[in-house]
């Protein structure tokens, strides 16, 4: 039996590290959504909120519409 992955509690070990490390989420359309800041992303029950690095407007995403999270390489 395979094991189920918790998208949500992925997200959550992203955000919640310490240091932080800005991740990617990549969405089963193949769009990415980079998350840069931990304060730049608001989870919900069923959709998380991303605000870009640029701070202009943000993106609702589905979470049974996210493929996989990519850590992004310290700059």
């Amino acid at each position: 039996m395979s094991e189920q992955i918790d998208i949500k509690t992925e997200i959550l070990k992203f955000v919640d590290a310490d240091p932080f490390v800005p991740f990617v989420i990549v969405m089963t359309s193949g769009d990415r959504y980079e998350v840069t800041d931990p304060h730049a992303a608001a989870l919900g029950q069923h959709a998380i909120i991303v605000v870009p690095p640029r701070g202009s407007g943000h993106s609702v995403l589905r979470l049974n519409q996210i493929s996989s999270l990519e850590a992004l390489e310290p700059a």
